[in-house]
């Protein structure tokens, strides 16, 4: 009866030390777009993809998309809604954030926020504006 109560106590204090998946990094990309056909891409791989007149917020874990370690690659593109509507005409914006989320902490990586020039001429303005966002992801400690 003792040896099976210090099995079961020591079987305890080791399941107390097995990481915990809710305890490892997140990250999480935040969207927002208005009058704007929208395309976000992680390493290459298409995770949202949406048209709205109106304002839109996304939030989105990307954890599953990214490989193990070293540079991840984000992409996020604006198109024009339709080709006879300018991005002038619709106020076109698309702003991303990507944060890191450890524990109860948030750290901003970066934020893309397009068009990054003014509205001039509906003319001039390009059917589609880009950009992106490049990290790295370190490699996890006990693997």
């Amino acid at each position: 009866m003792q040896r099976l109560l210090m099995l079961l106590i020591t079987g305890f204090f080791i399941l107390s030390f097995v990481k915990n998946p809710d305890l490892e990094d997140k990250y999480e990309l935040s969207l927002v777009a208005k009058g704007c056909h929208f395309q976000v891409m992680v390493n290459e791989k298409m995770v949202m993809d949406g048209k709205s007149y109106q304002m839109v917020t996304k939030n989105l874990n990307i954890n599953k998309e990214l490989t193990d370690s070293g540079e991840q690659k984000i992409d996020v593109k604006m198109l024009r809604i339709s080709r006879e509507m300018p991005l002038k005409t619709t106020q076109a914006y698309v702003n991303l954030k990507l944060e890191k989320i450890v524990g109860d902490s948030t750290v901003l990586i970066k934020e893309v926020k397009l068009p990054t020039f003014p509205y001039d001429d509906d003319e001039k303005q390009p059917n589609s504006i880009g950009g992106s966002i490049e990290f790295t992801v370190a490699e996890p400690e006990n693997k």
